[in-house]
């Protein structure tokens, strides 16, 4: 009901009610009732009633002496379940419950046969009818999105909502089917929800261009959207993360730093205590407070947590390895490597040398075993930013009291081939030198400021999912757009310099900046509901149920309703079972991208200026995130103590070898199983007991399903991993390894 309005010209279902009937079975004492209704229309090829839906309501209010009324014509008393009162059709697919009582009165149903029974539809896709209702020049209509009927709220702030006179300027109206509406006259929107009072503190004023703003007294901040409990609580949530950011900052990394037995006390340790041999001329190795190794290069004064002694020399030590005796390296006509046994007089494009990668090349010219590497990857990527390095540095000054305005200002005011130099940052009335760590803060305090929700740029995907999408409705910011450039240099920056941020995208989000086509399933992990019911008519026939879909679709932001046209002539085109692919695909590319066009262009077009998006190639989706965000040390034992099971116990013998497949892994296999699993990489800062589903609090859960033959399958918006019951060890390693390494998305059977 969230993003479609129905066509006033068609009829979904319909289901009679004898409001009497209901008022003498509850002795006239029908408030809080809640009622079901079976809606019903007829199959336009059998001719035959079917449900195609259900129709939930709430009575309130409706108590009545009974005694005082005369039984209407017509009317009969409510069937009871032992009654020999013939079957009517008023009676049907009518269900009725007292809150208060916490009893259930059902109204008696007629029974159905089995084939009618296979008739029955979802009312999943009813949410994806498309509407032809425009505001008419003049008036004011109501808002194009039906209410949801699944919130609820308690009767007592329902009540008080109620009784409190509304803000300035708005109006109640009801439409022609009798539902209420709210008008504001100041910005000409319609909205379903009644409007809030503005909160204390708050005021409404306009700029001298006429658009409406808000002024918050408390703070001395303002903002272009219209503040309300939610999005207060939402800054207030925002505000409380911020003292934890720098710690956020220091618990990430790329590559695990192993220490062996407790931390020495100074900050500077022997750099030959490690089997590694000395460091580089320039370098010192160090350790932060909390105990973590990072390494200084004096020559040209930055830090790196990369070991300089074996960073990017995974592939060239092997290389520089002598072959063992009797073997030769020859090349075809094609340049194409191969060696020669002399010993057994074979040949074989394998090299034979320890320690050298089995299988031919990838398109990379390495060995695909190192293409699956991400610390290879992350090697190339960096050999492409030091090759493009330029010398000297460029000094962004800003405050802490205003981090955000300062930094917009002094990026957006620089050449973006300026960003390239060495970042040397300095907060005013701050001593120190930036050696690294200064701008290492810099990153993720700039990065938090953007997800300001007052700024009305960010938003979380959805109240479960806190990875980040764009706001559709940040266009109520004048100069929007200028910030999606400045985020684009600002993130691409982060990946240049080797920075990291504080939150990540959404995986879809992901696969936009690389240029990969989104599917259905991707709009999984940020809109469930939207999701089951592109599946709903995937899988169901459109013809049998009688929906009368078009290639239009209407949306509503900030209570302005938006249409658009799938297609040429959308409006005009309806949706049958044989063209149905086509439009489920329409819809995806139109829900991944609504509202947001110019927003997601103008943040790409700031990235290319600093970073040409082809350097990502070698990325996929979830390894850029690793990229942008880094890993934090996974807890196996706080997660295997907080996972659940379904069709399996702690001791089921897969479960037992998942758990050891988890320990013996690195933390990168580790984080890319955790990323398959739930969606991001990041453990939420309470441990494994914080993890969110779709659905509110959700655990991490191992469920058997499927056969041995199957891969292991994610579901992001549960948490849940589908393990088939393998037969041994080794099979689980294979399988698992696969799917978290070679499957594009979240699920693969």
């Amino acid at each position: 009901m969230d993003h479609n309005n129905f066509r006033k010209d068609t009829i979904i279902g319909e289901k009679k009610i004898d409001l009497f009937q209901l008022l003498t079975h509850f002795n006239g004492k029908c408030d809080n009732l809640d009622v079901t209704l079976d809606l019903i229309n007829e199959n336009k090829q059998t001719d035959s009633p079917v449900k195609v839906g259900e129709l939930m309501c709430t009575l309130k209010g409706l108590i009545l002496d009974m005694s005082n009324y005369l039984r209407p014509n017509g009317s009969m008393p409510l069937a009871q379940s032992n009654s020999d009162v013939p079957h009517r059709t008023v009676l049907n697919g009518i269900r009725a419950k007292l809150r208060s009582h916490g009893s259930e009165n059902v109204v008696p149903t007629s029974s159905r046969n089995n084939s009618e029974r296979q008739t029955l539809l979802a009312t999943s896709p009813l949410t994806l009818s498309p509407s032809s209702n425009n505001i008419p020049n003049g008036n004011i209509g109501p808002p194009a999105t039906v209410p949801n009927v699944n919130v609820t709220t308690s009767d007592t702030d329902e009540s008080r909502a109620e009784s409190e006179p509304l803000p300035p300027g708005w109006e109640m109206r009801f439409d022609t089917y009798g539902r209420r509406y709210y008008v504001d006259h100041n910005t000409r929107s319609t909205s379903w929800e009644r409007p809030q009072p503005l909160p204390p503190g708050w005021e409404m004023r306009r700029d001298p261009r006429g658009r409406v703003y808000y002024v918050d007294h408390n703070t001395r901040t303002t903002t272009w959207q219209r503040p309300n409990s939610e999005r207060l609580q939402h800054y207030q949530q925002w505000q409380g993360q911020r003292q934890h950011i720098v710690q956020q900052g220091n618990q990430r990394f790329l590559y695990p730093q192993y220490q062996s037995g407790p931390m020495p006390g100074p900050s500077v340790i022997a750099d030959d205590d490690d089997g590694l041999g000395p460091l580089p001329s320039g370098w010192e190795r160090r350790v932060q407070p909390e105990g973590r190794v990072y390494f200084v290069n004096h020559k040209n004064r930055t830090t790196q947590w990369e070991d300089p002694r074996t960073q990017g020399q995974e592939v060239s030590d092997i290389e520089e390895l002598p072959l063992p005796p009797g073997w030769e390296i020859r090349y075809t006509e094609d340049n194409k490597r191969y060696f020669v046994d002399h010993n057994t007089k074979t040949t074989t494009f394998d090299d034979p040398r320890p320690g050298a990668p089995k299988g031919p090349k990838g398109v990379y010219g390495v060995p695909r075993a190192y293409e699956r590497s991400f610390k290879w990857k992350i090697s190339q990527f960096r050999f492409l930013c030091q090759s493009n390095a330029l010398p000297s540095h460029i000094k962004i000054q800003v405050s802490r009291q205003t981090l955000f305005e300062d930094s917009f200002h002094t990026i957006m005011r620089l050449p973006a081939y300026e960003l390239r130099r060495r970042l040397y940052i300095i907060f005013k009335g701050e001593e120190g030198l930036d050696y690294g760590g200064v701008s290492r803060e810099w990153f993720f305090l700039v990065s938090h400021e953007a997800l300001n929700p007052m700024y009305c740029l960010f938003e979380y995907a959805n109240k479960n999912n806190y990875s980040l999408q764009i706001n559709p409705a940040s266009y109520v910011n004048p100069e929007h757009l200028t910030y999606f450039k400045f985020i684009g240099r600002f993130i691409a920056m982060a990946l240049y310099h080797g920075r990291f941020i504080y939150s990540g995208f959404t995986m879809p989000f992901y696969k936009r900046m690389l240029g990969k086509k989104l599917v259905m399933k991707d709009i999984e992990s940020i809109d469930p509901e939207f999701y089951n019911s592109l599946v709903w008519i995937k899988e169901n026939s459109i013809d049998e149920c009688g929906l009368e879909l078009y290639y239009s679709v209407d949306f509503e932001v900030l209570g302005q309703v938006v249409h658009h046209e799938l297609k040429k002539n959308g409006d005009k085109e309806r949706v049958t079972e044989e063209n149905k692919e086509e439009y489920l695909s329409l819809m995806t590319d139109w829900r991944m991208t609504r509202g947001i066009e110019q927003q997601t262009q103008a943040f790409l077009d700031g990235f290319n200026e600093v970073v040409p998006i082809e350097w990502l190639k070698y990325f996929d989706e979830r390894e850029l995130e690793l990229l942008l965000c880094g890993m934090q040390e996974i807890d196996t034992e706080d997660w295997q103590r907080h996972t659940i099971y379904r069709h399996y116990t702690r001791n089921s013998k897969p479960v037992v070898w998942f758990w050891q497949f988890v320990k013996q892994s690195d933390n990168e296999k580790r984080a890319r199983l955790l990323q398959f699993v739930t969606g991001t990489c990041r453990v939420p800062v309470g441990g494994f007991a914080e993890l969110m589903g779709s659905n509110g609090p959700q655990r991490f859960c191992i469920e058997k399903v499927g056969k041995e033959s199957w891969l292991p399958r994610s579901h992001t918006c549960f948490n849940r991993l589908d393990l088939p019951p393998y037969k041994s060890y080794e099979q689980l390693v294979e399988k698992l390894t696969y799917a978290i390494e070679e499957t594009d998305t979240f699920g693969q059977e």
